[in-house]
């Protein structure tokens, strides 16, 4: 008895998202069965509900993990796609990231409507506050944008969605494989980042060719496709969208200060030090040995000539 109330008091002091049930090992926290089983504990009355609430808004933004969600960037949270977010059309959002959502003000018991927006087309989705006492807000989408996604629930592999904020109405949503990501070993180098000593003749023939390479970090690369997502950021090219499974998660990572310029090791910001390119606007922008190109220069050159 004693050891029961212990534990009672334990769970009583737990965030309300860690909490479920403890005989229900395979329990899915996501799915809105959580509510079957969350009023037989003991759970926080609604002035500690209140407080857990304010302290969440109040450190809002801080980028990290947040249960099976991840603040990445201002713009970038991801969510572990788990059994129920497939099963559900949806998401429980922990307190802390109702900012993200623009649902910190909403009422209990009410709903709003916001976009997906999924492959170039829109679909609806929705926010929910429930009317209970902790007041929790979960999104959910349509069953056309589900059928949309019905193969990706199909897959075994870990995958994260990808919500890329432009407002609070309108977001965009795209899937990534993070371990594929970081064991990806494909991407072409920089032609210009390996410095030669020697050349070959003629082609075919073998030579040996003294260069020096520079270690990238695959950490970075991973970190740089989730900020950034795994459009090109010069022309807007899609892998997957053109090539299908082929393509899922593929993108090269182009460091905006080129390593063969920086004298030693540096410390690299996934954020503002990498930006994501599709193979033929990375080597455009290599092209000229003697000045790498911006972004910014890049975009630019596309766009004159789009008009043309």
């Amino acid at each position: 008895m004693i050891l029961l109330d212990a534990m009672k008091n334990y769970l009583h002091h737990l965030e309300p998202f860690a909490v479920f049930p403890m005989t229900q090992p395979n329990f899915a926290i996501d799915g809105p069965s959580f509510d079957d089983y969350r009023w037989h504990m003991d759970i926080p009355d609604e002035n500690e509900s209140k407080q857990l609430y304010d302290q969440a808004i109040h450190s809002r933004h801080e980028r990290g993990r947040y249960h099976s969600w991840e603040l990445v960037s201002e713009q970038v949270l991801l969510k572990d796609c788990d059994l129920s977010f497939w099963k559900y059309k949806g998401a429980t959002i922990p307190y802390d990231l109702f900012w993200f959502f623009g649902a910190e003000d909403m009422e209990r018991s009410t709903r709003r409507e916001i976009i997906l927006t999924y492959h170039g087309h829109d679909y609806q989705a929705h926010l929910e506050r429930e009317r209970h006492k902790l007041g929790r807000v979960r999104i959910f989408w349509s069953t056309e944008l589900q059928k949309k996604l019905a193969p990706l629930g199909q897959s075994t592999k870990k995958q994260s969605a990808r919500f890329y904020r432009q407002d609070d109405a309108h977001y965009q949503l795209s899937f990534l494989h993070p371990e594929t990501i970081a064991a990806d070993k494909n991407e072409l180098q920089d032609t210009s980042e390996e410095q030669p000593d020697g050349k070959s003749i003629r082609e075919g023939r073998k030579t040996y060719v003294y260069s020096t390479k520079y270690e990238r970090s695959p950490k970075n690369r991973l970190a740089a496709i989730k900020i950034h997502g795994t459009k090109c950021m010069a022309c807007g090219f899609d892998f997957e969208k053109f090539y299908g499974e082929q393509g899922k998660d593929f993108i090269e990572v182009h460091h905006v200060k080129p390593l063969h310029e920086v004298n030693g090791e540096m410390e690299v910001n996934p954020e503002t030090d990498l930006i994501c390119l599709c193979s033929n606007c990375h080597r455009m922008i290599h092209r000229d040995p003697h000045h790498t190109l911006s972004l910014e220069e890049l975009k630019k050159i596309i766009a004159e000539n789009r008009k043309q």
